[in-house]
């Protein structure tokens, strides 16, 4: 959504004695103004009319039990720009503890023995949630082996790709607003 300012093809029709060019300076000003906070919204993903839509849903979760808990996989091959978050939520026994695992797709929630089922959402900051992905069958945490589960990068990079090699990926097009 871009910002809108009223009247400003109206501004840049004034003229002032003495300064025949000041509509069209103030056209300037105010229209630089509006690209500027265009460019900030959408590289912050923000919405200036509101609350930013939620990213595209995850592609996938992979749980595997793990010495500490549980390791997981994130996979998120739709087009989103950076700044995302993903949160995964686990149940047990009626009782659901949602934990926020910042930007990254990879990684071991500490939950011990514990029995649950798993679900990730994802969201960019200030904004909604997507709609939950979820492992199909639950999960017993603190055993299995302690091999890492392959790279699903974090933030904006691809699946695997190191940090700081090559620019951060971007989709197609910038997220809705």
């Amino acid at each position: 959504m871009t910002a809108d300012i009223r009247n400003l093809q109206w501004l840049r029709s004034i003229k002032i004695d003495g300064h025949p060019d000041f509509g069209a300076r103030l056209y300037e000003a105010l229209d630089d103004s509006r690209t500027h906070l265009n460019t900030l919204e959408q590289q912050g993903n923000f919405n200036l009319q509101g609350t930013p839509a939620a990213p595209p849903s995850p592609s996938n979760l992979n749980i595997t039990p793990h010495p500490q808990g549980v390791q997981f996989a994130i996979t998120h091959d739709a087009d989103f720009y950076q700044g995302i978050n993903y949160e995964i939520d686990a149940t047990s026994s009626g009782v659901t503890h949602t934990y926020d695992v910042g930007a990254s797709r990879n990684g071991i929630l500490p939950v011990g023995k514990l029995n649950a089922t798993y679900q990730v959402r994802a969201r960019y900051p200030n904004g909604s949630s997507t709609k939950a992905v979820q492992f199909p069958s639950p999960v017993i945490g603190g055993s299995g082996t302690s091999a890492l589960l392959p790279s699903q990068g974090a933030g904006t990079t691809r699946a695997a790709q190191p940090p700081g090699f090559g620019g951060p990926y971007r989709g197609n097009k910038p997220p809705t607003r």
